[in-house]
């Protein structure tokens, strides 16, 4: 994350806390981090349509357009 300086900034939310970095681009591990989300945990992509596509550790990310939204990705429990 950065502090408040008058460079260039990219926004990206995870499960609604925002975040901003300064890099146009990082991959789904390095947003995780950011976030404090366990890599084993996972992330997910909504798409501008809804719809949501799961992120791998190594997929990268650009930041284009308004800030990209992700989730943690659900757990699913057998029984």
């Amino acid at each position: 994350m950065t502090d408040d300086k008058s460079g260039k900034f990219y926004t990206f939310f995870v499960d609604g806390t925002e975040y901003h970095v300064e890099q146009p681009q990082l991959t789904g591990g390095e947003i995780m981090d950011i976030a404090g989300v366990p890599r084993s945990t996972g992330i997910v992509l909504i798409l501008e349509n809804g719809s949501q596509q799961q992120v791998s550790e190594n997929e990268v990310i650009e930041f284009t357009g308004p800030g990209r939204r992700f989730k943690k990705a659900p757990r699913f429990k057998r029984g």
